[in-house]
């Protein structure tokens, strides 16, 4: 199937000269600029996708209990603070490795992310849902959500680093089925803790991938280029005239 994708986007003049990764990635950061988009005309608006956001969140917190409040406090402090653990050793362990690319895109998308997430709450500056009772007591703005935002990022670069790593198959489905369960169940914890509404985590996850599609487009191009001049340097060296 990608070998058929391939030999389509080769016809078009336009990808004529792309790789098939970064027209993809193109691909992804348009449809999750849609959705962000869409919802943020919503959000704005006070639409239908208003009403949704607090009719859900009121029956969440209706229905919330002591030990599902722990459970989703727990697989909160995994989006955050304890992706930035992650962050840290992820980091070090290139750093020793001496893969000053991959280092160089994970501070990147981690620093990037967090700055891109931080300007958006400023500038829609949505409230967060208020309960008489809240389980969880958040001060910064609601939209879009740090937590899934983050999280799709991170986990989902670090996924993408695992995958490559390995050759089994069994082994790369489980790291994607991982990552994917537990971003999702970080952006349900946020939903379930009272702290975001359904559109926040959304619109976190569509900004998410829209970052993380443009570093891992940014990381293949940056290593197929290092590999043409190390060919090609290889190529310099086996031409050269012997002396």
């Amino acid at each position: 199937m990608i070998d058929a994708l391939r030999r389509l986007l080769n016809r078009l003049p336009l990808v004529e000269h792309l790789s098939i990764q970064l027209v993809v990635g193109l691909a992804i950061s348009l449809v999750c600029l849609g959705i962000f988009g869409a919802l943020a005309d919503e959000v704005g608006e006070q639409e239908t996708m208003v009403e949704i956001d607090v009719a859900l969140a009121n029956a969440l917190h209706a229905e919330a209990t002591p030990l599902s409040t722990d459970i989703f406090i727990l697989i909160s402090w995994i989006g955050m603070p304890g992706l930035w653990l992650l962050g840290v050793g992820v980091g070090l362990l290139f750093l020793l490795r001496r893969e000053f690319l991959h280092l160089a895109i994970w501070v990147a998308a981690l620093a990037g992310g967090t700055l891109l997430n931080t300007l958006l709450k400023l500038i829609f500056a949505r409230p967060r849902p208020v309960f008489v009772e809240p389980l969880v007591i958040e001060q910064n703005f609601s939209f879009p959500s740090g937590h899934a935002m983050q999280s799709l990022i991170a986990f989902g670069l670090f996924a993408y680093f695992l995958w490559h790593s390995v050759q089994n198959r069994s082994a790369r489905i489980l790291i994607v089925f991982a990552a994917v369960l537990l971003i999702v169940l970080i952006g349900i914890s946020r939903m379930t803790l009272g702290v975001h509404y359904l559109s926040d985590v959304i619109a976190g996850f569509a900004a998410g991938g829209l970052w993380l599609a443009a570093c891992i487009t940014a990381l293949d191009t940056l290593e197929r280029r290092r590999q043409r001049g190390d060919l090609q340097a290889q190529q310099g060296d086996d031409t050269s005239p012997a002396v």
